[in-house]
């Protein structure tokens, strides 16, 4: 009795949980917005049992970040620009190939 009890639990699961595709969906959205009770729960269900899917957790968790900390850093520099003799030389060269 208590082995298809387990089973059943198992399949209840097994229903909750979405398959790889859709996870790998979920895990993106859940980055923009909360995800409904129902998809959380679905979602937890299956990263506990697919290691694959865990790993694309966080390696979007750390393009994530990557990408926010890029856009400080970037926030932080000076406008780059060409030294004049520099713009001057490109416009040469591209007169002497249009020659």
């Amino acid at each position: 009795m208590a082995n298809e009890n387990v089973k059943a639990l198992f399949r209840k699961a097994g229903e909750l949980s979405p398959n790889c595709r859709e996870a790998t969906r979920l895990q993106s959205e859940a980055l923009d917005h909360p995800l409904g009770l129902a998809q959380r729960i679905g979602l937890r269900i299956h990263l506990i049992l697919c290691k694959w899917c865990r790993r694309y957790g966080k390696q979007i968790g750390f393009l994530r970040s990557a990408a926010h900390q890029h856009d400080e850093h970037e926030q932080c520099l000076p406008p780059q620009s060409l030294p004049p003799e520099a713009r001057e030389r490109i416009k040469r060269r591209l007169r002497e190939e249009e020659k």
